[in-house]
């Protein structure tokens, strides 16, 4: 079972780590620490730690309130590539608290073309994609889910 909570200002540096492993430099911004710190003192970003079964961290969430309060920018999940098939539950429980929390009635995401994975889990889960951009030459694909 998995479980979330409010992240703590103490995590941040192992935020920034995972965001250097191998296999999230290819799909994570390198926004690095000072970036972190500055999102997790804004109020309207929230830092979510992921829990596995046995209450071990295994992961993180960003997530941003949007303007018109019914929608979040899912903008961040990274599990530490070891904790293989948490990533599914997670959102599951990502989507939960976002309703309870924030009243939200759509969650949005961008990924990367080339993130074949990350694409096949969220249409898995129901997120439909809705537009499309470049960023630095990179196409980037725009995913929603009506809650």
């Amino acid at each position: 079972m998995i479980s979330l909570r409010l992240s703590t200002q103490e995590e941040l540096q192992t935020f920034d780590e995972m965001d250097r492993q191998i296999h999230a430099s290819k799909f994570v911004i390198q926004t690095g620490i000072e970036t972190h710190r500055e999102y997790f003192s804004d109020p309207g970003i929230s830092y979510l730690s992921i829990l596995n079964g046995g209450g071990e961290f295994c992961g993180y969430f960003i997530l941003v309130l949007e303007a018109d309060n019914e929608s979040v920018e899912f903008r961040r999940i990274l599990i530490d590539r070891h904790k293989r098939g948490i990533g599914q539950a997670a959102i599951n429980e990502m989507e939960s608290y976002c309703k309870a929390r924030f009243k939200a009635k759509r969650i949005w995401l961008d990924v990367y073309e080339d993130n074949e994975i990350g694409i096949h889990v969220y249409e898995k889960l129901g997120y439909e994609r809705f537009g499309e951009e470049r960023v630095d030459g990179r196409k980037l694909y725009l995913y929603e889910k009506t809650l």
